[in-house]
């Protein structure tokens, strides 16, 4: 038994550093040691959830979208592909291959980004300046592609809002075969290797299969305690199932487990864009029925302009679609009553389940090493907190 008098009590906030929205952690210690974290979550609710429900299934892809705004794409790819069960739309193949193309480019912008983030919890900064390059050559390479269309209603119930540039197979293959790799490897002599990045990484945060099932985990928090599972691979959806790529899994569960990870997912994720991007069809890319462009007669300007104001009616019903975000599985849990509005909206988050395993993971660590945990585990608040 500690003493009383050895114990003490520090209030760590905001968390995570470098992400999105904020939480707040109580630390229980004796001395440097955690005996108990507690994390107090809450600061970035927003109601989106109760707010969907008020909205058009075009109107709500704008609020999924903020739920994680450090990967674009994966939280309205869910919505879009829940709304697209409900409706029973038909979403063409060049919407399709070009959804893949965008969720994958978003899973590296994701991936570089926490792992820059963990590099400055764990005490170097070098990694910052290489991350924020590559995203920012990431942003302006999307707006090209997406011809300036906003990330939150790019992808959309039917398929996409509108046609990719002509130049996108040219600017994708320059990006993956001159520019990525370069950053990647300098990434790699950086920190994989590095001695002060492995002593604060090797062996910390660790948890095992078990736990890590019974907590909820998914993604790459789950695939480095060595759970061989990827909604891509187990419940395929898109075109994921005809598109070879690997699922890379460690065993240890720890932080440095999950940075190494993320860097092969990364190369995984260029796998898949150079493939789809080499096999992209011609053809349309939203179904007719949800297509709010300005194009045709004034009937159909009129009918889009209603679809747009008042949405689609949809069949009584309720649906459930996942992804696998960057983050792990974020799912989209639809009800409908008939109307054009869903009668309720529930997000599966990704990073719901990590918090409550949070005070497992820090048990008897030392205090310098939350940072580092939680960065490791790349959690976002905003998408918590709903």
């Amino acid at each position: 038994m500690i003493p009383w008098q050895s114990v003490s009590f520090a209030n760590i906030a905001p968390e995570p550093s470098a992400g999105i929205g904020m939480c707040r952690l109580v630390a229980q210690l004796d001395g440097e040691k955690v005996r108990r974290i507690d994390p107090h979550i809450g600061f970035s609710h927003r109601g989106v959830e109760k707010l969907a429900e008020g909205g058009t299934l075009l109107q709500g892809l704008v609020l999924a979208d903020k739920l994680n705004r450090s990967a674009p794409f994966s939280c309205t790819h869910a919505f879009a592909l829940a709304a697209e069960r409900l409706t029973g739309a038909k979403v063409p193949e060049r919407a399709v291959a070009v959804r893949m193309i965008l969720a994958e480019t978003g899973r590296i912008l994701s991936h570089l980004r926490a792992t820059a983030n963990l590099a400055a919890d764990a005490g170097t900064d070098v990694v910052e300046p290489l991350a924020r390059q590559a995203s920012e050559r990431i942003g302006a390479m999307l707006d090209v592609i997406c011809r300036g269309c906003p990330a939150a209603v790019f992808v959309r119930a039917g398929g996409i809002a509108n046609d990719v540039a002509p130049q996108t197979p040219e600017i994708l293959f320059r990006w993956l075969t001159r520019e990525l790799p370069s950053v990647l490897s300098e990434i790699e002599d950086l920190l994989t290797e590095n001695a002060v990045f492995k002593s604060r990484t090797v062996g910390v945060g660790a948890i095992d299969a078990a736990d890590a099932l019974a907590a909820g985990f998914s993604g790459v928090n789950l695939r480095a305690c060595g759970v061989d599972w990827d909604v891509r691979k187990k419940e395929p959806y898109e075109a994921y199932a005809a598109v070879p790529f690997e699922i890379p899994l460690k065993t240890q569960g720890d932080c440095y487990a999950r940075y190494l990870l993320r860097l092969f997912e990364i190369y995984q994720s260029m796998a898949i864009i150079r493939h789809v991007s080499e096999h992209l069809p011609a053809g349309e890319v939203i179904d007719p029925d949800f297509d709010v462009g300005a194009d045709g007669g004034l009937t159909e300007l009129s009918r889009r302009f209603e679809l747009y104001g008042n949405g689609m009616k949809t069949p009584a019903g309720e649906v459930y679609a996942a992804t696998e975000s960057p983050s792990g599985e974020f799912g989209v849990f639809l009800v409908s009553d008939g109307g054009a509005r869903p009668y309720r909206c529930r997000f599966r988050s990704a990073g719901f389940p990590v918090m409550q395993a949070l005070n497992r993971m820090t048990e008897g660590c030392d205090l310098a090493d939350v940072r580092v945990i939680l960065g490791s585990l790349a959690v976002q608040t905003t998408e918590v907190d709903r």
